[in-house]
């Protein structure tokens, strides 16, 4: 693996980890989300039994209403996520909630508990699969791509600052960061930076009981007194500057949420990346025209939950040539 930072630096370990397959996810992408999901839970178990662990663990969410149009739109998630009946609901009134979090904000009026959904310790997701991956063999190299060495449309090996690298096959994961390498190819990913701007915060315990929503604010339960405020979406081009701008409406959306927010103490103010797509779908398989160039790339804000699914079909890909994952709607377009 050849990656010019370290593993994790970017969004891939800016997050909170959320593993969630239905909800704010396209039709067509949930069979792949919900096998990831249940990738994840095979590899959290394979990784733990050689001591590398990163707090894979159930979630209870709840989506929150302020008022009749947030009722409606409780009403038409309920619906939706009740063809899966992996995932129960259950709907909790204004008494219920306080029972649940006493210090939510009383002008809540009903909330959406849904079950069956996951989280994990992002960051230490990407340690556990890097030191994974060393231990089978695997190389791990800080180094920058420069160029590649092609015959008869299938590559032999790439140049970078670090020297050359013969390859049998390459994959590109570049997240973000595509136009200069997919030209090498001649072709084209649609695919561009989304900034997302997320707040690591410690609250006074007891911690939240569970993950609550409203909108783009959501308040993510993590570990013994740590609490996730996310989440802002902007096209900002390769500006990953954490702004103020972006904090007070994160600061401002929580109180709402949870009034007592007010007294938490920032501990990190993140911002990163998402490779977006303009179809809001991934882009996963081999590039027409090339025997053995794959690509990775477009999980967005799904990014972390699909490494998993991405990451089985392109080494059955690689490996076979087919898969049996979902992820032949997926496949990159040809050269340009």
């Amino acid at each position: 693996m050849v990656e010019r930072d370290e593993p994790g630096q970017h969004a891939s370990a800016r997050n909170p980890g959320n593993l969630n397959p239905i909800l704010g996810n396209k039709t067509e992408l949930i069979p792949l989300a919900l096998e990831s999901l249940r990738l994840h839970r095979t590899l959290a178990a394979e990784l733990h039994g050689t001591g590398l662990h990163y707090a894979l663990e159930p979630v209870r969410r709840v989506l929150v209403a302020f008022d009749d149009r947030d009722r409606v739109e409780l009403d038409e998630t309920e619906r939706l996520i009740a063809r899966y009946p992996e995932f129960p609901t259950q709907r909790l009134g204004a008494s219920a909630l306080r029972a649940i979090e006493p210090r939510l904000s009383e002008s809540i009026i009903e909330g959406l508990q849904i079950d069956g959904n996951e989280s994990i310790d992002s960051a230490a997701f990407n340690a556990a699969l890097v030191e994974g991956a060393r231990r089978a063999g695997a190389e791990v190299l800080r180094a920058t791509a420069q160029g590649i060495h092609a015959t008869s449309h299938s590559v032999s090996a790439i140049d970078t600052d670090a020297g050359r690298i013969d390859c049998d096959s390459l994959v590109l994961a570049t997240g973000p960061w595509v136009a200069e390498v997919a030209a090498w190819f001649g072709f084209e990913l649609a695919v561009e930076p989304v900034k997302g701007e997320m707040l690591r915060m410690r609250l006074a315990p007891p911690t939240i009981a569970r993950d609550f929503t409203h909108g783009l604010i959501s308040l993510y339960r993590r570990g013994y007194d740590e609490v996730w405020v996310g989440v802002t979406r902007e096209r900002r081009g390769f500006d990953e500057a954490p702004s103020a701008a972006a904090r007070k409406a994160l600061l401002e959306g929580a109180v709402r949420l949870l009034p007592a927010i007010r007294e938490a103490v920032v501990r990190e103010h993140v911002a990163s990346l998402r490779p977006m797509t303009t179809t809001g779908l991934p882009i996963v398989g081999r590039v027409p025209g090339w025997n053995n160039l794959f690509v990775a790339n477009g999980g967005g804000i799904k990014g972390v939950l699909l490494s998993a699914g991405i990451g089985a079909a392109i080494c059955d890909l690689v490996m076979t040539g087919t898969t049996a994952l979902p992820v032949e709607n997926f496949a990159p377009r040809g050269p340009h």
